[in-house]
């Protein structure tokens, strides 16, 4: 009997063993702590990304000529060329010079001048440019600029476009900005930088003409051009580390 039954016997408990060790095994699998992904860190969200700059959206003539009696500030700094204007003209033969950033232009009115062809602009010439007549702080004297362009008559265009939301803020970025410290707002009206300042503060300051050597903002060099006054400026995490005027 007990030939038979051995071989039973250890049969059954090789299976019970097996089966035993799986059910361990499931049961430590189940019951283990959970491994948690890391995932990439993203960008943290600071004060100045949440603030939202109006936009007018302009479509048409009528829609820039709504900016005629109010103030805009310049945003598009060292990239708008501006002019005398006088009897109702813009004076083309005598260049005033190229806008800072948050210069303030109080808008007297937006008028269309056909430009001629050896007038260097950063906006198509199209059949007319579209100005904004204004004049600045402290100067009595007149100026415009252009803020667009027309194909076709005015009253019919085939064509035109306006870039004022790209170029203008319509609120004073020293509100808009107005938890950024009084040191770097001093800067940024000196039209200087200095370290510890952000990409955003130093472009306001130093213009929008510039190159840098990487496409992650806030960790490359980036070097400006205010109208001729060359600047290179290293940011590490979003601050200004390394600041030349070459």
């Amino acid at each position: 009997m007990w030939k038979v039954l051995k071989p039973l016997i250890i049969i059954t408990i090789f299976v019970v063993g097996i089966v035993g060790t799986r059910f361990y095994f499931l049961w430590r699998e189940r019951n283990a702590p959970a491994v948690v992904q890391h995932q990439a860190m993203e960008r943290r969200v600071t004060a100045d990304d949440v603030v939202q700059p109006k936009k007018m959206y302009m479509n048409t003539l009528a829609d820039a000529k709504a900016l005629a009696g109010k103030p805009v500030w310049v945003q598009a700094g060292y990239t708008l060329d501006y002019y005398p204007y006088a009897g109702h003209r813009v004076d083309f033969a005598h260049h005033a010079g190229v806008l800072p950033g948050v210069t303030e232009l109080s808008v007297k009115d937006v008028i269309t001048q056909k430009t001629p062809e050896n007038v260097a602009s950063r906006l198509p010439h199209g059949d007319k440019q579209v100005f904004a007549v204004f004049t600045l702080p402290n100067d009595e004297k007149t100026y415009a600029t252009a803020i667009g362009y027309i194909k076709g008559p005015d009253a019919h265009p085939s064509d035109e476009k306006y870039y004022c939301d790209d170029i203008f803020y319509y609120e004073d970025p020293h509100q808009l900005y107005k938890f950024w410290d009084a040191s770097v707002w001093q800067a940024v009206d000196q039209h200087i930088a200095k370290p510890g300042m952000n990409e955003l503060q130093t472009s306001m300051s130093l213009g929008m003409i510039q190159q840098s050597d990487a496409s992650t903002m806030g960790d490359r060099t980036v070097r400006y051009d205010a109208d001729g006054k060359k600047w290179a400026v290293t940011f590490v995490n979003d601050k200004a580390t390394n600041v030349q005027q070459q």
